[in-house]
């Protein structure tokens, strides 16, 4: 049976003091994209045409772009190519690492797609800086907090890219306005209870979904588009995805 294409799914986020030229930005993000033996190239390859179709201001890639061997990493280059944001950032996750890290930042600057190791770059979108702040894969302990905000400026929003969804709090601590995380699958198998016993003893305490951190912090863990160890995805909150965020004001009561 053939499998179900990645789906969008468009959120919208509320941050305060967004600045009014960025309400209605749109961000989308592609993560946990596992190319080799257990994620078809087709499959891929529609993920990059439902971001495209989504007309976002920005793409972020949240890591773990290869499974498990060394020979995946060149295969990054050509099934995420064609991305049409004007700008494309990405951050690597522990299966990179694992595998090949230098091999997959190659492919991804191979397309023009800018690789943050603990980096903040501002992204100028509609007229007004934003604050991309991109945090290295906490699971193999390539994360430097301190490096990564550096040149985050005071008072800007800021969105955070990082592979691993349970840094959130560490992230929200440091005035993160959004974080876009990935890592889950959203369990990949899901059976209520037993995958979510499975998921705390691991250590992993956000499965999918958007999450409120500390104040003033959002945090969306998308499920991602591929697959690791089979080519299946079952239960709820599990299927393939290209996730929307949506940038809105959040005006003070007054």
């Amino acid at each position: 049976m053939p499998l179900p294409p990645p789906r969008i799914v468009e959120h919208e986020v509320r941050i305060q003091g967004l600045d009014p030229r960025h309400d209605g930005v749109r961000i989308a993000q592609l993560s946990d994209i596992h190319v080799g033996a257990t994620t078809p190239r087709e499959h891929i390859r529609a993920a990059v045409a439902a971001a495209n179709a989504a007309n976002p201001d920005l793409v972020v890639l949240t890591g773990d772009y290869v499974c498990w061997r060394r020979h995946e990493a060149p295969l990054v280059a050509d099934q995420l190519a064609g991305l049409t944001a004007s700008r494309v950032l990405a951050v690597l996750g522990n299966h990179d690492y694992f595998t090949w890290g230098a091999g997959v930042t190659h492919s991804l600057e191979s397309n023009g797609y800018e690789v943050l190791k603990n980096r903040t770059t501002i992204a100028h979108v509609r007229g007004a800086p934003l604050a991309m702040v991109g945090v290295d894969d906490p699971v193999t302990r390539h994360d430097d907090l301190d490096t990564a905000f550096a040149g985050a400026p005071t008072g800007m929003t800021k969105i955070v890219l990082c592979h691993s969804p349970n840094h959130g709090p560490q992230l929200a601590a440091r005035d993160a306005d959004l974080v876009l995380s990935g890592h889950t699958h959203g369990g990949q198998i899901y059976v209520r209870g037993i995958t979510d016993r499975l998921m705390k003893r691991l250590g992993l305490n956000y499965r999918r979904g958007m999450y409120p951190v500390g104040e003033r912090t959002t945090m969306y863990v998308t499920p991602g588009v591929g697959f690791s160890g089979v080519t299946r995805r079952v239960g709820e909150g599990t299927d393939a995805e290209v996730a929307v965020l949506v940038l809105r004001r959040d005006e003070p009561l007054t």
